[in-house]
């Protein structure tokens, strides 16, 4: 915003209407503040949840509710779980969405964005034990070189940049190799880890704005086909090119390029292996650091499934209109139908003179060479005049009992058992925990597991042995590549 947008938007009239409207502001200043962020930040923000059912919903609130009126007087948190619910959803509060899945016969809950971005505000309250000034700063500096380099069109100037980049890394090359290598401090260390962590929590923060925005574009196209009174020919050329629009908008092109760089296996693994080796680090370590930062990559996945689900729903709104063209076309067939019959009832006992009318047949036959089915041979049944006596041979029936079953649940309350106590072990671990009992039929459902769950990962570049024993006594050895399994 110019100056005077910020001086217009910052007026009286415009702060006494945005407390009025803004549902963040309405959450700040309500009576009952503490007790509905603090319940809204542990079910939605601290557990990133996207949607939770009602019943499960009602459920928790009324066990919160009932932990804070210990001690407290009759008035206190009066409601029920349920009205609490139906207050925060409704126009005059706007703090939670409720809304039916597809397929779903049961309302679900999400918190709204601009319930989030008041709790967020609340959480820039918290009083940290140093202030990073200097990583901030070198972010935006980094972000100015970016800007002037990136649109630079003048070739030399271009070039010109790089080699003095280049001449730069080479003396950083020549310090490095005769010993001289300039590291961060602790302080520096942590300074830029609590930057990242908090860029990190604030995409989250941004995700449900996204798609916030994406679900009003598609409300108002709800809005236009409902009352669309003119050819279906220029709402679909209106549909296409609004759809158009969204996806070349600046939210939409900001969007794609991050769920692009998101979806990258590259781009994953790299987070992945650079954030396990900053949470290695003594300074980060001693830092209390929570346990979302270390899933926040998968956290984004998530979210931005979700948004992806809300853009799809516009696709979805388009086919939905033609099926109800083609449902009101059928209709009025129909009723044409019906009036043909009622005319041919008031003249069956009364038929006009001299007029007949006749048909070929009451319907079409249709004949298409491409259905006549090739020729087959008729088969004559051999009939044998053999008789039948009991058999002699004494086969074994060993085989009917040596079938190998394994109970793939057990593996999974094994594996869950085990994620009590850690964060992640890999598929060894779990297998000297509990031994292979029934050989490699056990490791491959181990395997399916694996690939069946969001919690797991495949590692190809590295791999482990395991180690079983069959009822003989011999001792068996596969080498499988490396599988992670981590705790929701």
């Amino acid at each position: 915003m110019e100056k005077t947008e910020f001086s217009e938007y910052m007026s009286f009239e415009s702060l006494q209407l945005l407390r009025e409207k803004n549902p963040a502001w309405r959450l700040l200043t309500a009576q009952q503040a503490p007790f509905i962020t603090a319940f809204l930040y542990q079910k939605f923000i601290a557990e990133n949840n996207r949607q939770i059912a009602e019943h499960e919903l009602v459920v928790s609130l009324d066990s919160y509710i009932n932990i804070l009126k210990l001690g407290q007087d009759e008035n206190f948190l009066a409601r029920s779980a349920h009205e609490y619910l139906d207050i925060w959803t409704d126009d005059s509060h706007g703090w939670l969405r409720k809304f039916y899945p597809t397929g779903q016969d049961e309302p679900y809950f999400d918190i709204t964005s601009q319930a989030q971005k008041a709790i967020e505000w609340l959480l820039s309250l918290k009083q940290q034990t140093f202030i990073g000034t200097e990583s901030r700063l070198i972010t935006v500096f980094e972000l100015l070189h970016q800007i002037v380099e990136r649109s630079e069109t003048n070739p030399e100037l271009r070039l010109a940049e790089l080699e003095r980049r280049k001449a730069e890394i080479d003396q950083e090359i020549t310090r490095v190799k005769s010993g001289q290598v300039n590291l961060l401090d602790d302080t520096q260390i942590k300074e830029r880890f609590w930057q990242a962590a908090t860029m990190a929590r604030e995409i989250l923060a941004d995700f449900r704005a996204v798609e916030q925005n994406f679900r009003d574009l598609d409300r108002s196209m709800r809005e236009q086909i409902a009352v669309w009174d003119k050819g279906k020919g220029k709402l679909l050329a209106s549909v296409f090119q609004e759809q158009d629009g969204i996806s070349h908008s600046e939210q939409g092109k900001s969007f794609a390029a991050f769920w692009r760089f998101l979806m990258s296996s590259s781009s994953q693994n790299d987070f992945d292996n650079t954030l396990n080796k900053v949470l290695q680090l003594k300074p980060v370590r001693e830092l209390s650091v929570s346990q979302n930062i270390r899933s926040i990559d998968n956290d984004w996945v998530e979210s931005g499934s979700h948004v992806q689900e809300t853009i799809a729903e516009l696709s979805q709104q388009l086919r939905r209109y033609v099926d109800e063209s083609f449902l009101e076309e059928e209709r009025r067939i129909h009723q044409i139908v019906r009036e043909i019959e009622g005319k041919a009832l008031s003249v069956r006992n009364n038929p006009p003179k001299e007029w007949n009318i006749e048909i070929d047949g009451i319907s079409p036959d249709i004949s298409l060479p491409l259905d006549r089915p090739l020729f087959s041979p008729p088969q004559h049944p051999k009939i044998m005049d053999d008789s039948v006596v009991a058999g002699t041979e004494d086969i074994s029936a060993d085989a009917l009992f040596s079938q190998v079953y394994v109970d793939k649940e057990k593996l999974k309350a094994q594996i869950a058992f085990m994620l009590q106590s850690k964060n992640e072990l890999t598929l060894s671990q779990i297998i000297v925990r509990y031994p292979l009992e029934l050989g490699l039929s056990e490791l491959i459902t181990y395997l399916v597991i694996a690939s069946e769950s969001n919690q797991a990962s495949f590692f190809s570049d590295s791999s482990e042995e395991v180690f079983w024993s069959d009822d003989e006594g011999k001792g068996h050895v596969a080498r499988i590549p490396k599988v992670l399994f981590k705790r929701a």
